[in-house]
């Protein structure tokens, strides 16, 4: 009942929107008209511009695998793509299972097997960044962001109900896949791009809550102190500082030192997981979390 009310509202909101666009149309094409009668032309083009924004190429050619051959069919161009995807997310690896059981077990976390609440939903939505581009719903952060308190209500049933069926809706699984390019090498090597998923906002305000709560977990003294990535408040200037510390001291000292830097290509998605469930595990995370955030795109 509660994924239907949700899926009605969701229509209601496009078709909304829908009419939103379409008198937003109609005033910009009495504006254009407007400027054509008077002869307004620098006018007439920003307007136009503003309309169509700006000219969209057509899809860029792109060199095959093995880069010999130039693809320049739509249909080839799409097929590369989608292999080169395939490959770059799809990596294998392996995990030592010696290595995890090395690692101590903590204690289950039971407030992280909890169903989510309206004040994690709320804080979530708080924390969405604005003007970014939604998923296949079209539905964008800033709907949910302004929706009130019944959306907010609405929202958290439904994530309750996913909690308790176990069962994340396909709709917040798909992701439409853009390619960006690095602005370096040749723009017709598919590895010269970042690709960047397109997810609806509603899956991303559940997955954030889960972040939350990880997160919270996880700095409950379960992090070694020299890890500085992904932390919260925590970032590269510390670690630069404790490089020019060392760097100094041995110069002080007159001690060699040695310092490796490792650049990983395309490592984004190339962790093992279900090497990392199972630390999860280890770290105190309940069977319930772990089960929700596989389903996680």
């Amino acid at each position: 009942v509660n994924k239907t009310a949700f899926y009605q509202s969701r229509r209601l909101v496009q078709q909304r929107l829908r009419e939103m666009q379409d008198a937003w149309m109609t005033r910009k094409a009495e504006e254009i008209q407007g400027y054509a009668d008077r002869n307004e032309w620098k006018n007439f083009f920003a307007a136009t511009k503003a309309v169509y924004g700006p000219p969209v190429k057509g899809a860029a050619p792109l060199l095959s695998a093995d880069g010999r051959t130039l693809l320049t069919e739509k249909t080839q161009i799409l097929t590369r793509w989608a292999e080169h995807f395939q490959s770059v997310l799809n990596q294998p690896s392996t995990i030592s299972d010696a290595a995890i059981d090395r690692l101590p077990e903590v204690e289950i976390n039971a407030n992280l097997d909890l169903p989510p609440s309206l004040q994690e939903t709320i804080r979530a939505v708080q924390q969405l960044s604005s003007g970014k581009a939604p998923g296949s719903d079209t539905i964008p952060a800033e709907i949910y962001k302004h929706g009130g308190p019944q959306l907010m209500n609405r929202l958290t049933v439904l994530f309750q109900e996913m909690w308790h069926q176990g069962q994340v809706p396909q709709d917040f699984k798909d992701a439409t896949i853009v390619h960006l390019y690095k602005k370096k090498g040749n723009r017709q090597l598919c590895d010269n791009h970042r690709g960047i998923s397109l997810l609806n906002i509603a899956g991303k305000i559940f997955a954030r809550i889960l972040l939350n709560r990880l997160n919270a977990h996880l700095e409950q003294g379960l992090l070694p102190e020299s890890q500085c990535g992904f932390r919260r408040h925590r970032g590269t200037i510390d670690m630069i500082f404790a490089a020019r510390q060392l760097q100094e001291k041995c110069q002080e000292m007159r001690t060699h030192l040695y310092t490796t830097f490792v650049d990983l290509t395309k490592a984004f998605d190339t962790v093992n997981r279900d090497g990392l469930w199972k630390v999860m595990q280890k770290f105190g995370c309940p069977e319930r979390f772990t089960l929700m955030l596989p389903q996680l795109p």
